[in-house]
């Protein structure tokens, strides 16, 4: 009977210890001086980070919300700004982010793009919280970007909105270097 109960054990002890493969899948951006010149919301944090040699592909799933993968491209690179409001503690799906992520030409030294022009750069705001039918990703059509690279620095500065969803940042200005 010890016998039985000690392999037993045995047999238990070896089947939970299977092999763990952890792969990180998450982009890793360039590691640069970020300057954001605009105001961040004093309830959260505000990011910038710039992913070179990436390139937007954006995806609609079969409910017709939109989605984005991040893909390999020489020619472009990808700008990812986004405002996480602190969750205050104990809350639950209190969670709230605002981004803004577009794509840039390497090769361009100025861009200034306005309303559906924008969608030359595939601009996207996504809103992600506990906000039942206003959560996503959205195009953004109605704005002006203003952005100048330089060898190894980008300044940007962009207004836009969204009428499709309510939003807080609005206006951004940063400097990567």
């Amino acid at each position: 009977m010890k016998t039985l109960l000690l392999i037993s054990i045995s047999l238990f002890l070896n089947s939970c210890s299977c092999k763990k493969n952890v792969v990180d899948n998450q982009e890793t951006a360039m590691t640069k001086s970020i300057t954001l010149q605009s105001d961040c919301p004093t309830d959260g944090k505000c990011s910038v980070e710039i992913f070179p040699n990436k390139s937007m592909n954006i995806q609609t799933d079969g409910t017709g919300a939109m989605y984005n993968q991040l893909v390999d491209s020489k020619e472009t690179s990808v700008i990812v700004y986004q405002y996480n409001r602190d969750v205050p503690e104990g809350l639950q799906d209190g969670n709230y982010r605002e981004e803004i992520i577009f794509e840039i030409k390497n090769s361009d030294t100025n861009l200034v793009a306005s309303g559906n022009d924008l969608q030359q750069t595939k601009m996207l705001f996504g809103r992600f919280c506990f906000c039942r039918g206003q959560t996503g990703y959205y195009k953004v059509t109605d704005g002006n970007l203003n952005l100048i690279q330089k060898e190894n620095s980008i300044t940007f500065d962009l207004n836009f909105t969204v009428t499709e969803v309510p939003q807080i940042i609005k206006k951004i200005q940063a400097s990567i270097q």
